[in-house]
């Protein structure tokens, strides 16, 4: 009982009369020691309480932090540990890194139609910055392992969609993603988002997190050269001749067997053991910018001027702009929550209803990144399915976000590092994690036709179509649409009986004086 209040005065002391531990730690070891008056309990405490108060007054600032860190993200709570969480977020990060370098690429292409809508240095800038703000703010407020930066696809239809086809300007298109995000910031605060998912049956919900690991397998796949376009068959075996897809299976199973014994850091060490092997071999790297851009982009790393969005596009062009609002508010809202599901099953995060804490903030996360980006210069922002390869590295809080998102704030000085990764360094990740994230197949029931099809056409449509949305949304109408006709069915039939019966009744009364006429009598 006393022991809170001596601790107490133990502090007020060791601050007023006192500079450093090592004064308390003589104290609390050497008994004979003057004291003032109020401190003499000190000198009678029981022996426990002397090795906590040594401990607390000992503890050195990193301890002190790393407990804030433990009790700021729940790590023990989720069972993991704070080393865990940042080799984890490096691995995230690491995996995620090619975006900084492809996504600037593909939006300062120069197409026969239309100028880059953005310059490589701007764009490399705002990929860095907007992934960076979107990862730590999920970490931060969602207390969720995700990695969110532009998205693959988006950033094509962004470049060749909406700017090439459909006519509009830069400004234009940066505005529509501007109101793509407030209103998809608004569907998420307002609950709409997570009423999507509780709408759908755990089985399509398992089909999701299998899907993404289908396509994740064949993104790694076609990394690695072990699959290619085809124009016959649309896609065939790669050359087997090529030493980077022999280097890429070898790294696949040596990292199969790391993680197999458990080893710490199993994906990093083959994303550098591919890495320095390419480089060692003079193996060819596609992961380059065009010549001068590495050094343009990590000349510094100051924010890029805020573009200003074209809104008169709304009224000027009003069917090209709703257009190209609605298809990136629908591929936005299908991608991300299927992502965050699958992610978060895979992590274990999910709760008893089958529900992810945090994931409105999630959301919310993926607004304010792409809101962000139409200001300072890249496409839609959304939840990375490469975040899976850092779950698998054991990242379950939101300091895993925290690590990738400061990794991506200082990646515009790192362009030149990056563009060492060949992407056949980080196939062998994505191929592993869909192997491992075929578990859930085990609850799809495919002996009930009515929710296998939808599950096989998420499955299958994702990889094929190489669009998450587009696999979710198949299997989602396909559900919808063959529950009704079921159900029109059912009750058709039941209309049918029921009007026999009553039809049977008038055309031929039969009247039995208290005894009930059953069906086959009348």
């Amino acid at each position: 009982l006393l022991s809170p209040a001596i601790l107490a005065q133990a502090r007020l002391w060791h601050q007023w009369d006192f500079v450093g531990t090592r004064a308390s730690r003589t104290i609390l070891e050497d008994p004979s020691m003057g004291l003032p008056g109020a401190f003499e309990p000190l000198v009678q405490m029981p022996t426990p309480v002397k090795s906590s108060m040594k401990k607390s007054l000992a503890r050195s600032p990193l301890e002190s932090f790393c407990s804030y860190l433990e009790s700021l993200f729940s790590i023990k709570e989720r069972g993991s540990t704070i080393s865990i969480e940042l080799r984890a977020g490096l691995v995230t990060w690491v995996t995620m890194s090619y975006i900084v370098v492809v996504n600037p690429m593909i939006l300062s292409a120069i197409s026969a139609n239309s100028d880059a809508p953005v310059s490589f240095k701007t764009a490399c800038r705002a990929t860095c910055y907007t992934a960076a703000i979107a990862t730590g703010f999920v970490g931060l407020a969602a207390n969720l392992p995700f990695g969110l930066a532009a998205g693959m696809g988006l950033n094509s239809y962004f470049r060749y969609g909406m700017v090439a086809k459909l006519g509009l300007g830069p400004g234009a298109a940066f505005a529509a993603c501007l109101v793509q995000a407030v209103l998809f910031g608004g569907l998420a605060l307002s609950g709409a988002a997570d009423r999507l998912q509780d709408v759908l049956p755990s089985s399509l919900k398992s089909a999701i997190t299998v899907a993404i690991g289908v396509f994740q397998a064949f993104v790694g796949f076609q990394l690695m050269g072990l699959v290619r376009r085809s124009e016959s068959t649309l896609v065939g075996l790669g050359d087997l001749s090529q030493p980077t897809l022999w280097l890429s299976l070898t790294a696949t199973l040596l990292v199969a067997a790391l993680l197999i014994r458990k080893t710490k850091g199993a994906l990093l060490l083959g994303i550098c053991f591919v890495a320095v092997a390419s480089q060692c071999l003079g193996l060819p790297n596609s992961n380059v910018s065009p010549a001068g851009t590495g050094e343009i982009a990590s000349a510094d790393m100051g924010l890029t001027n805020m573009l200003i969005p074209d809104f008169g596009a709304a009224l000027d062009s009003p069917t090209a702009f709703a257009t190209a609002v609605l298809c990136l508010l629908f591929v936005v809202v299908f991608d991300t929550a299927g992502v965050q599901h699958g992610i978060g099953q895979q992590a274990g995060l999910l709760d008893e209803q089958g529900r992810l804490p945090g994931a409105r903030l999630a959301y919310v996360g993926s607004a304010l990144g792409t809101a962000l980006g139409a200001l300072l210069g890249t496409s839609p922002v959304i939840i990375h399915n490469e975040t899976c390869a850092g779950v698998q590295e054991g990242a379950r809080t939101g300091l895993a976000a925290v690590t990738t998102a400061l990794l991506f704030l200082i990646s515009p000085a790192l362009v030149p590092l990056i563009e060492l990764i060949p992407p056949e360094a980080t196939a062998p990740c994505l191929v592993l994690v869909g192997t491992m994230m075929m578990g859930p197949i085990h609850d799809i029931d495919f002996s009930d036709l009515s929710v296998a099809l939808p599950a096989f056409l998420i499955i299958c449509v994702t990889p094929l179509t190489y669009s998450i949305s587009a696999g979710i949304f198949s299997g989602i109408a396909a559900y919808v649409v063959l529950g009704l006709v079921l159900r029109l069915a059912d009750t058709a039939g039941s209309m049918g009986d029921s009007l026999g019966v009553v039809m049977a009744q008038m055309l031929y009364p039969v009247r039995v004086p208290g005894k009930i006429v059953d069906e086959e009598q009348c």
